[in-house]
């Protein structure tokens, strides 16, 4: 079976008292902040979506941290920039996500060099600054997404992407290509779909992909929780 991921956003904090309720209280591995108010119904009604499809999430397996093991070979990944909440799930594989806003970063170079992108950091000196920006992006959004899908402490995440860095190939703009999906399953893949955002997911192998927003919408969800019926 090929894997794949959904991806659904959304941006801002509705106002509405409905919200105020926790609304995924059976995925106790998620940080409590992701189970209550906004991110609560955001991932309440995605996991209402998937019940619809034919498949349950359960309530056992998940680990704390920001990837989540659900069931029927479905694994959850969780990520904000701003007031930009995303939400992911990954079919056939464990996905790890990451998203930033496209924007001037202070302190660039030396976050390159802590995380050992020696290398990296002298490509991205030669680039003009908006490209540079946009590289470095593409770079900390795989780290970030790496460090979720590996579950790896944050020392030994930046030693296994040091490890990496010469698969990557820059266009003049700054975008990023990852090459060593075949020889190292292991598979990073953006997009710029969000506004002013850019997403980067991690997986051990390509995945398919579709990238939605998510409208809150209450009265339109009627109230059920994560974990079947």
């Amino acid at each position: 079976m090929s894997a794949s991921a959904r991806v659904w956003w959304t941006l801002g904090a509705p106002a509405e008292p409905a919200l105020a309720k926790r609304r995924a209280e059976h995925l106790s591995g998620v940080p409590p902040e992701w189970r209550r108010g906004l991110r609560g119904q955001f991932l309440h009604d995605v996991a209402r979506q998937c019940r619809n499809e034919g498949t349950a999430w359960s309530s056992q397996g998940g680990a704390r941290g920001w990837r989540f093991n659900l069931s029927a070979g479905q694994h959850l990944s969780l990520t904000d920039s701003g007031d930009c909440l995303i939400v992911a799930v990954g079919n056939g594989a464990p996905i790890g996500i990451d998203a930033e806003r496209v924007r001037t970063v202070d302190h660039a170079m030396a976050t390159l060099d802590r995380l050992g992108l020696a290398r990296q950091a002298a490509i991205l000196g030669r680039m003009a600054p908006a490209a540079r920006n946009l590289a470095f992006l593409h770079l900390w959004t795989a780290f970030e997404a790496l460090l979720k899908l590996e579950r790896l402490p944050w020392e030994a995440a930046a030693a296994r992407f040091a490890a990496l860095q010469d698969q990557w190939r820059f266009a003049n703009d700054g975008t990023a290509a990852f090459i060593g999906q075949a020889r190292l399953g292991l598979a990073f893949q953006s997009f710029r779909e969000i506004p002013g955002i850019l997403l980067t997911v991690a997986a051990p192998v390509h995945c398919s992909m579709s990238v939605r927003r998510w409208q809150c919408d209450p009265p339109a969800m009627p109230d059920a929780e994560i974990g079947g019926e």
